[in-house]
């Protein structure tokens, strides 16, 4: 989908999400168990910003999958399955 967008489509699309509001206060609300997942090479938004979200989500869960960018599960499938059959076991 993205490589159909034009360079300016892009663009909008970055200022759109420059211009969202905090969602701390949103996390914060949340009270379903929750899997927070990141690639260790995710550049858009990698470990901090999943860390943050896990520390305002209460009873969240962060895994971080090994040479996995912004896409993990579709990089890495076998440790993303791995992890969330650890994740749904866990909630038994």
């Amino acid at each position: 989908m993205m490589r159909k967008m034009s360079p300016e489509d892009v663009a909008q699309v970055q200022r759109g999400m420059a211009a969202r509001p905090d969602s701390i206060a949103t996390l914060k609300t949340i009270n379903v168990p929750t899997m927070l997942v990141t690639g260790d090479e995710d550049t858009m938004t990698g470990v901090n910003e999943a860390e943050l979200m896990r520390q305002h989500i209460a009873n969240s869960e962060l895994f971080v999958i090994p040479k996995a960018g912004h896409y993990s599960p579709w990089e890495q499938p076998a440790d993303a399955a791995k992890i969330l059959r650890v994740f749904l076991d866990g909630l038994r």
